[in-house]
């Protein structure tokens, strides 16, 4: 028999697939905690070569440009990747990405990098055989073992910390990270499947978006860095969707829009009109305050003494939440 709890029948289906959203602030924390207890502590004042990002999927691999983002410009080459580089040696830092537990290439990579002396992290999940044979050498921050998979909010405070430790002090990363974590927790707090449409930014975005293509923009480079973040995790959780550059965005707009000729019927009801041949088109342009061009909801959660981690971290979360609601027809 099933397990009742995974198949989810007794439980209210959207409180189920909220579950991981619910830790991400706790995800953070936990970071901290490890910061705190100096379980990074052969990366504080270190001065790589390179930080080399091994990321087991595009969303990993997008996490790690958000970071990227975040911290330019950078002191040293950040290279993101989905093979180990040939030229990695003991001047470098490895940071392996991946949500799976048997995940044979990460491991080779790991035992080789051990044997080539490089200071290496995985950032991976709390059970299976790659955390079982890891090099003893490697660091392997915690993650919460009930966790079903990636958690987007661990592996960004997690590079983001790696980077920070290389020139700051490890009570003042520790300490900001707890401040980052309460921000999550307010947003998270928000976004409870308990909360409607008008109190529920995410279940706002999603509601909005049902039904059309959805495109992720940003105008700011951290904003398009989260929007891609969003497109693959959207798609992953059958929410269909691209991003595209800010610009490009614009560019393409009446081909998205399904109108050749830059004309846009104002008056088209999807509802009562006959059904147009593409479905119809919608953007989210995140990390602003406006979206400015049609058919677009811009996404932002700045605010005074947040920070762009704390701020980026949420917005995460909101995408992350929309996928988790259920659109009926009352909501629309």
């Amino acid at each position: 028999m099933v397990d009742s709890f995974y198949d989810g029948s007794p439980y209210d289906q959207e409180t189920v697939r909220f579950y991981d959203v619910a830790l991400e602030g706790a995800q953070v924390r936990l970071i901290g905690s490890f910061v705190e207890e100096g379980g990074f502590s052969t990366l504080e004042g270190l001065k790589p070569r390179s930080v080399v990002i091994l990321g087991k999927g595009e969303i990993a691999r997008s996490c790690a440009r958000l970071v990227e983002a975040l911290h330019a410009p950078l002191r040293q080459p950040l290279v993101i990747t989905a093979t180990l580089p040939s030229y990695i040696g003991a001047l470098d830092v490895l940071v392996v990405v991946t949500d799976d537990g048997g995940d044979e290439e990460a491991l080779k990579a790991l035992i080789t990098a051990s044997q080539r002396g490089v200071t290496s992290i995985l950032l991976g999940p709390s059970v299976g055989p790659l955390i079982e044979e890891v090099p003893a050498d490697t660091i392997v921050p915690p993650t919460l073992p009930t966790a079903a998979g990636l958690s987007p909010a661990r592996v960004v405070a997690s590079i983001s910390t790696i980077i920070d430790l290389f020139a700051e002090d490890p009570h003042i990363v520790a300490a900001r990270l707890e401040h980052v974590a309460g921000y999550v927790d307010e947003e998270i707090e928000a976004l409870s499947p308990e909360r409607d449409e008008l109190v529920n930014p995410g279940r706002m975005l999603r509601n909005w978006a049902e039904g059309h293509r959805v495109i992720h923009s940003g105008v700011s480079e951290l904003g398009l860095a989260i929007a891609n973040v969003m497109a693959p995790l959207w798609s992953r959780r059958g929410l269909i969707s691209g991003a595209l550059d800010y610009p490009e965005l614009v560019v393409s707009l009446p081909d998205l829009r399904g109108d050749q000729s830059g004309e846009h019927d104002i008056f088209y009801d999807p509802f009562l009109d006959d059904t147009p041949e593409v479905v119809p088109f919608r953007a989210v342009v995140w990390a602003a305050d406006e979206p400015g061009i049609p058919d677009a909801m811009a996404q932002q959660c700045d605010g005074p003494g947040k920070g762009p981690l704390a701020s980026a971290l949420r917005l995460l979360a909101r995408g992350q939440a929309a996928t988790t609601y259920s659109v009926k027809e009352k909501d629309l």
